[in-house]
């Protein structure tokens, strides 16, 4: 108590060492928690109708034990796109299971990390290894880089260190440097990281809208400094090869013939050493060369992991095109989901993956021992408080509840769909948790759980969302 009594009295003997401090700590939290996931834009999203045709007929074969997901696949449509997946010498389980479902399909793919190795017919490309010798002199984020870089030529086994992921940020302007070299015919250019989610036929239809010979940066927003906005990589980017041309259009220097531009890697190199951030310096780089800014696609585009995405009424009927942070595991089920499940010509869209998430609610309501992530406390003096059965009974009267949790005497509701994660059996030593969905509105929305219905058809058409220039 005496130093929170003396706390004022030092506070305004030291204001500039105490303003000081608090910048600081700002700046470090703020660095800290930029890449956690990527940030909706602020103006409200426009939605549009578009007649967009499905890319993928159904599996002519039921799925076995040997089932071939990638029947039927159009890879007829990566003849105009480059896909490049971006890992690390640590995303081994990771890097596996992409190449096993969500890349599993794509021919031309182009896989760039921080260690080179060869993965059945996949040669794995070490993208530092193209970067001038300049990045490595005192560079300390480097030396990670250069004791596997040793390990590897010597037989021993590449190890990872915590500060490898400082290593991730020296990886982008190069891998799009290498993707236009390699393949600067492509009209469309797709970056991937190796916990990210894509939807395919939902990107087949939207790259169906745009003209690839016009400059487009697409993808999901992110602040960056003086008011920037970048592309965040958690939830994939797309570019044209309309901007790709741009970006390297050949330069006329004063009193010379036109040269080429240089690399990315090259001409940004100085910035990618200070900044926290590879597709933060990805942007800029892009906006300073060509004026270019972000076409926000938001929430088509997702930086969200699955048991956050959130399903609203808002959401409801916009396309999905990727989700973040998929482990093994779950990429390797939502994949098997999705390639088996009953074939529809509908955009896949937010309320479509309900089918996947919460097909448990055919069994009931509800679920003890978990969590939804309904965050808004009711007001306590309503019943809602009393039990469990209370807190949901409550929600069902309230047009804007979809779900609600209860635990110890507390309930929250949420106008929002989650699938959330399950509690511990101590939780804490507050007894049970529960949680519960409103399955009436839910219905009314198109999401129905009765055996005679199609949970997976839970839309009339899309509402696909109008890009917003950021």
């Amino acid at each position: 108590m005496a130093f929170l009594h003396a706390l004022p009295l030092r506070l305004t003997r030291r204001p500039a060492r105490v303003l000081l401090g608090g910048l600081l700590f700002t700046f470090f939290v703020l660095t800290l928690t930029r890449r956690r996931t990527a940030h909706p834009p602020a103006p409200p999203s426009v939605h549009y109708k578009a007649n967009t045709k499905s890319f993928f007929p159904p599996l002519k074969h039921k799925a076995g034990v040997d089932a071939d997901f990638c029947e039927n696949f159009p890879t007829k449509q990566l003849d105009d796109i480059q896909v490049v997946l971006k890992t690390g010498a640590a995303d081994g389980p990771k890097l596996k299971a992409h190449l096993s479902t969500i890349t599993s399909c794509i021919p031309n793919l182009l896989i760039v990390s921080d260690h080179e190795q060869k993965i059945g017919d996949h040669n794995v490309v070490d993208i530092l290894a193209e970067l001038p010798l300049s990045y490595t002199e005192g560079n300390h984020d480097f030396k990670t880089y250069t004791e596997n870089k040793k390990a590897q030529a010597e037989g021993d086994t590449v190890k990872y260190s915590q500060a490898g992921w400082r290593l991730d940020r020296f990886k982008f302007l190069p891998m799009v440097d290498k993707a236009y070299t390699m393949n600067p015919k492509a009209k469309w250019y797709v970056f991937l990281e190796s916990d990210v989610y894509f939807f395919w036929d939902t990107l087949f239809r939207l790259l169906d809208q745009f003209d690839p010979t016009e400059a487009h940066y697409l993808g999901a927003p992110n602040p960056g400094s003086d008011d920037r906005w970048f592309a965040y990589g958690g939830a994939g980017i797309v570019i044209s090869q309309g901007l790709m041309k741009k970006i390297y259009a050949p330069k006329t220097v004063a009193g010379t013939t036109t040269t080429p531009q240089a690399k990315l890697a090259v001409r940004y190199e100085a910035m990618v050493k200070e900044d926290c951030c590879g597709d933060a310096v990805l942007g800029f780089a892009i906006q300073n060369t060509t004026g270019v800014r972000l076409e926000s696609l938001s929430p088509t585009f997702s930086g969200e992991e699955l048991k956050d995405v959130s399903i609203d009424k808002d959401r409801w009927c916009v396309p999905l095109l990727s989700l973040h942070r998929i482990s093994p595991e779950q990429m390797e089920s939502l994949w098997k989901w999705e390639r088996t499940r009953p074939y529809n010509q509908k955009p896949f869209v937010y309320s479509s993956l309900l089918a996947y998430t919460h097909s448990f609610l055919r069994e009931g309501a509800s679920r003890e021992w978990w969590d939804n992530l309904s965050v808004a406390p009711v007001p306590n003096d309503r019943p809602a408080h009393k039990n469990a059965g209370s807190c949901g009974s409550e929600c069902e009267k309230d047009r804007n509840c979809l779900q609600w949790s209860f635990s110890q005497t507390v309930c929250r509701w949420a106008n929002y769909i989650k699938l959330g994660n399950p509690v511990d059996s101590e939780n804490g030593g507050q007894g049970v948790m529960s949680s519960g969905w409103d399955l009436k509105t839910m219905a009314e929305l198109g999401f129905k759980v009765d055996e005679e219905s199609d949970m997976n058809d839970t839309c009339e058409e899309a509402t696909w969302v109008k890009a917003t220039i950021r």
